[in-house]
């Protein structure tokens, strides 16, 4: 997962972003160095506190429902992987931030933990998504781009931004099946494929290199 972030340094809010009221005001005096030498701290696999605000489940109520009745319960920590992370500018009391994270983390979290140690708190006061697994930003057709096409060709316009039905799947090991085991496979039934990975799952294409779904490779 890849986002960038402004974090407003010396405000903190109840929800972590901007959208929840003002908790805290406090005097910003750090500057570049400080932030450069405090980023290595958060890289790498680290510790968070899911906030609050979250759709994480206590006792089968989303914390988020019970945040807004005031309720404040134990969280447990949790492990994620922040693998980059890095100072993209700072505009007075805002940080921009480049991050690319495991799934589960909280942008939030990791602006308010950042923004504590350094003694000034923060919170999030914008967010991107750069990147969410195989797709990146770059990639994006803007709306604009789309009522265009549509506009001077109609519907059948719009397919030539379509990618393949398994685009998301690149990073998967692949498995092309012969024409008598895609028979078999799509019918239910497993098939045997020596060329397999030992373990996984796996994107599966017939024989004319058409997709038809995805397999686990089981023990024998």
């Amino acid at each position: 997962q890849g986002y960038e972030t402004v974090a407003q340094l010396g405000v903190t809010t109840t929800t972590g972003d901007a959208e929840g009221e003002v908790v805290e005001r406090r005097e910003v005096t750090v500057g570049r160095d400080d932030i450069e030498a405090l980023l290595p701290r958060f890289r790498g696999e680290i510790k968070q506190i899911p906030p609050m605000y979250s759709a994480l489940k206590k006792d089968g109520q989303p914390l988020y429902k019970l945040a807004r009745a005031g309720e404040v319960v134990e969280r447990e920590a949790r492990s994620v992987n922040i693998a980059r992370l890095e100072l993209l500018a700072l505009d007075n009391a805002q940080l921009r931030l480049s991050v690319a994270c495991s799934k589960g983390t909280y942008i939030r979290t990791l602006v308010e933990d950042i923004g504590r140690e350094l003694g000034c708190g923060g919170h999030v006061a914008e967010l991107r998504r750069t990147q969410a697994g195989p797709f990146v930003l770059a990639q994006a057709i803007s709306l604009e781009t789309l009522e265009k096409a549509h506009a001077e060709g109609g519907s059948e316009a719009l397919d030539q931004f379509l990618l393949p039905s398994d685009s998301g799947l690149e990073h998967w090991p692949l498995l092309q099946l012969s024409e008598h085991s895609a028979y078999y496979w799509l019918h239910g039934q497993p098939v045997r494929a020596p060329e397999a990975p030992k373990f996984g799952m796996v994107r599966v294409q017939d024989h004319t290199g058409r997709f038809i779904g995805i397999g686990e490779v089981s023990d024998d």
